[in-house]
């Protein structure tokens, strides 16, 4: 059997590889007039990062805690 290579990901704030790195993600909260969709047990479920428009997140990756301290993405209220 073979070994599958460590996934990489590039550090948002100092550009480094990390094999293992810290991962932020904002996600969108719904507006109070919107509609929020009613959970349904057996439906097909979709991915965060296949969410398109304005329900669509960011996914930000850090090296370490320090590049997230030092780098991490604005959030709007």
């Amino acid at each position: 059997m073979k070994k599958k290579k460590p996934i990489r990901r590039k550090c948002h704030n100092c550009g480094k590889m990390a094999t293992n790195p810290l991962v932020y993600h904002i996600v969108p909260s719904y507006i109070f007039p919107y509609d929020i969709p009613l959970y349904q047990k057996n439906a097909p479920k979709t991915k965060r990062v296949d969410l398109k428009g304005d329900r669509k997140i960011s996914v930000y990756n850090f090296c370490d805690n320090e590049c997230y301290i030092e780098g991490r993405p604005k959030v709007k209220v």
